[in-house]
């Protein structure tokens, strides 16, 4: 055979290659991007519900302590959720469920967040968002960290939610995307002066 032909039949082969390596590398990359994006929508869902939540503490409740419930993973107060619903002040529990995992996602990190209090207006219920991790830290107004429901002024909390389906990196290795979100809260209504 002809070494020309020989050279050209390489340097194809060899281009070829870089080509479907490349393709594979935009597919995963793609994949990955999908997932961290339905990822950030799902905690985009909570933290709408859970900023309204936290700001209303204690809006309403005629009380400077609010709280029957802070732990690290759980906490209820009374609040009036909505202006528009039928309820007024009620007590609100958002807590992380390490006992009711999500079955309906392959990610066997997903335990559900719980929230019970007012849906809409006429509507009082839970609601489930799937989540990896759940924690609060409560603080006095000098900023040191309390477990005391009378001098809490500050709420911390970090919410870590992992895509459902995992992203493959090869064939034997899953990848959750995560998304971590984290935030302080300083409640009006458990701000005031009295």
């Amino acid at each position: 055979m002809n070494a020309g032909i020989i050279t050209s039949f390489v340097i194809g082969g060899i281009l070829l290659i870089s080509i479907l390596v490349f393709n594979q590398q935009v597919l995963m990359n793609n994949q990955e991007l999908t997932l961290n994006s339905v990822s950030q929508g799902s905690i985009n869902d909570i933290v709408e519900v859970l900023t309204n939540d936290f700001n209303r503490i204690g809006f309403n409740s005629g009380t400077a302590n609010p709280f029957s419930q802070i732990d690290s993973d759980n906490i209820a107060f009374l609040a009036d959720a909505f202006d528009t619903d039928n309820y007024g002040v009620t007590t609100i529990r958002w807590y992380f469920d390490k006992t009711d995992p999500v079955t309906s996602t392959s990610n066997p990190n997903d335990y559900y967040l719980k929230r019970t209090g007012p849906i809409t207006s006429n509507t009082y219920g839970t609601l489930k968002f799937p989540v990896v991790d759940f924690k609060l830290s409560y603080f006095s107004a000098t900023g040191s960290v309390t477990n005391n429901t009378s001098i809490v002024k500050k709420i911390e909390v970090e919410l870590i939610v992992e895509s459902g389906e995992p992203f493959h990196v090869n064939s034997s290795t899953e990848n959750y995307p995560r998304n971590v979100w984290k935030r302080i809260f300083v409640p009006n209504n458990i701000n005031l002066p009295y």
